[in-house]
This record gives C-alpha cells, structure tokens and sequence, in this order.
C-alpha cells in the first residue's frame, strides 16, 4: 500500500511555500482582472467579487490545501447558480485541484476531480455558455460539446498533474526516511565500534597495568624481606606499598571488567547514579507488582561493601528476579549475608528449571552474570535446587586484593 503524503498543514510552511503560493495568487488575481476589463467592459460588481474571491485563496493552496479547493470550490458553484460569466479567473479551480492531489491523498484528489466535472458540466447549463456556443462557430451543438470536453481535459490534465507531484512528495520523503534510517544504523555502528574499542583498551590497561603492579608489589615485598630486622620504618613503608599495589590491582580488574563486558549504551549513561544495595527494595517492589512474593533479607555489616561490589549485586538480584518471573517463579527469596571476607547473594525461586534466563537486562542473562560477577573476582553458580525451583547464589569478595592475587614468579 502506498504511503499517504504528508501535507504541510501540518509542517512549519517553509518561506518558499508562502511565497510561491502568494505570487501565485496574485498572478491570477492580475490576470483575471485585465483579461476581464478588457474581453468583458461592461462587467458588474458582482464579477468582479467573483474574481476576488476565487483567487484569494490560491494563497495557501499548500498550507491549507483542502480549505483552499473547498473555498474555491464553493466560490465558483455559485457563479455557476447565479449566471455570471466564466472567465480566466475560474482557472483557480484548475489550481485548487492539482493542489488538493498533490498535497493530500489520492482518494481526495479523485474527489476532488468529480466535483469540478460536477461544476463544469453545471456551468455548461447556463445561458452564458450558450451565448459563447452561438459565437464561437457554426454549428452550436458541437462547439458546446467541444466546449465540455476542453474542460473536461483541463480537469484531468490538472489531476494528473497533481498526481506527479504527490510521487514525487512521496519519493522525497521516501529518500528522506532512508537517509535518516542510514543515519541511525551509522550511529548504531559508531556505538558497537565505540564498545569494541573500550573492550580492546580495558584488555590492554589491565595487561600492561597489572603486569606493572604486580611487579611493583613483588619487588616491595623482596625488599621489604631482605630488609634488617631493625629497620620497621622501612619495613612498615614497604609493606604499605605492598598493599597499595595489590588493593589497586583488584579495583582496576574489576571496573575493567564491568566496563568489558557492559553494553554500549551504558557509556551513555555514566552519569547516572549506579544503583545499590539500596535501591533493592525498589527493585522488590516492582517485583511484587508481577503478582509474585519477594521476601527480601540481610544480614552483616552491608554498609561496608564497596560500590563496585553493590552494583555488581545488584545486577545479580536483577536478573534472578527477571529470570524467576519467566520461569513462573510465584514466591522468590533474596537472601544478603556479609560477612568478614565477601558479600553473598543468594537468590531462590520456585519457577521451572533448567532454562536460561538470556533475555534478562541488556547484556546480561545467566551467562552474562556469570562473567559480571568474575570480572569481580567472585564465584556465581546457578542451578537447581534439591528442594524444588532454582537457585542463583553468588559470593563477592568485599576486598579488592583478594579478588586480584598477586602473580608470582
């Protein structure tokens, strides 16, 4: 099916449009007016209304293309019932109709055309057209059928006309669609490029950056063994710097790892404050209004896990949730327990087993929250239970340097 034209009574009109359709009417306007004062002098008032009037609203033929063939229209029916003479200045009625075929829909066009036959073959009737028949040749009965037939074609070469311009208003807003369509999938292509970069620089950073620590941290602590036993402010420094260094290994592997593996579009977002341990009881709440019953838990010291852990749990409680819900998990635990070494997030539901949960939040399905969680240096396993339903459980450990050992020699 073809798509119907837009027409500019919906569009902010550009300058050319305004212009053109007012240059338009004033040509008609003119040219009526010396073309009537000169083939008919003793024309009236009421002709020269007639003239006014049918051409004024060729000055929004475009914007307002409808109301300009209805105005037109209307105008020249009732010429048409009082008697007054045809003239150049009906050719608006030409005007009005390419427009309305151009600028709107076929199936308006088509109207439109059956309604100038209509007006045509009614203005045929009147005296005046007789008048003409009897001066323009010999025979009046064949110069008034030739009269209607000339009408009749400037009628249909007018809507054919018109039907140019709305293919051509077609394929203009067809390549318009495309071009912006290409745009799109060019962006798109920038942002996958941009993600493959990010992913291949958080490859090389954590290769030449932790190759350098890792040495770092292994030379401090020789140094700090081979130092005398006296000497506790030297030892004290080293082992500082020791610590440092392997503190600094486990929070760079793991924002490396969450910027490997995150979408594309969540470069986008980075301003965005990363939810929390906080913000699980919203994400329990809109659970619950799916008709499932969340029980939500915790336990230890919570306010010392590290924001990069507390997203990564997050993430986690996430997609267990969503993967419950499309397995028909009606009553789901999440447990949280905290502890000295590591966070552990256990999350239990009574849905079906032994599906993947891919379609989860972007980039994360069971799989994906698997390597969430090793790029955090923890242990996630999800299977099912022994009980009845399944059973994500995860551990992450709340100190960066457990989750980045040192590499020994």
């Amino acid at each position: 099916m073809r798509r119907r034209a837009p027409t500019t009574a919906k569009e902010a009109p550009p300058r050319a449009v305004v212009v053109g359709d007012l240059v338009m009417a004033a040509i008609v306007l003119g040219s009526s007016a010396v073309l009537l004062k000169v083939l008919s002098p003793g024309a009236d008032a009421v002709d020269w209304w007639f003239v006014l009037l049918v051409g004024l609203p060729l000055a929004v033929r475009r914007r307002l293309p409808r109301t300009c063939a209805v105005l037109v229209g209307v105008v020249v029916a009732v010429q048409v019932v009082v008697g007054s003479p045809v003239g150049f200045h009906d050719a608006a009625l030409l005007v009005a109709l390419a427009t309305l075929t151009g600028w709107t829909s076929r199936r308006e066009g088509l109207v439109g055309l059956g309604v100038a036959v209509l007006l045509v073959a009614g203005a045929a009737l009147t005296p005046w057209w007789s008048w003409i028949d009897v001066r323009v040749g010999p025979d009046p009965r064949t110069a008034h059928v030739l009269g209607m037939l000339g009408g009749f074609v400037l009628l249909a070469a007018a809507w054919a006309y018109g039907e140019q311009v709305r293919h051509a208003r077609e394929g203009a807003a067809a390549l318009r669609e495309r071009a912006a369509r290409i745009e799109r999938e060019r962006e798109q292509q920038a942002e996958l490029a941009a993600a493959a970069e990010r992913a291949r620089i958080a490859r090389e950073m954590h290769d030449v950056v932790a190759h350098g620590l890792s040495v770092m941290v292994l030379q401090a602590e020789g140094a700090r063994y081979s130092l005398p036993a006296d000497a506790t402010v030297s030892r004290a420094a080293l082992e500082e710097v020791a610590r440092t260094g392997r503190t600094a290994i486990g929070e760079m592997r793991q924002l490396l790892g969450l910027l490997r593996s995150g979408p594309a579009g969540e470069a986008a977002s980075t301003t965005l404050p990363a939810p929390g341990l906080d913000d699980l009881d919203a994400l329990v709440a809109q659970a619950r209004t799916t008709g499932a019953t969340v029980v939500l838990s915790r336990a230890g010291d919570l306010g010392r896990v590290p924001p990069v852990v507390a997203l990564t749990a997050y993430r986690v409680v996430q997609e267990a949730l969503t993967n419950a819900r499309r397995h028909g998990g009606d009553h789901v635990e999440v447990d949280l327990v905290a502890d000295a070494a590591e966070l552990v997030v256990r999350v239990h539901d009574d849905g079906r087993t032994g599906e993947d949960g891919s379609d989860g939040p972007p980039g994360l399905g069971l799989v994906g929250l698997r390597e969430r969680v090793a790029a955090a240096g923890g242990r996630a396993s999800a299977a099912a239970d022994p009980r009845g339903g399944f059973t994500v459980e995860v551990g992450l450990p709340l100190d960066p340097a457990a989750a980045a050992p040192v590499v020994s020699r």
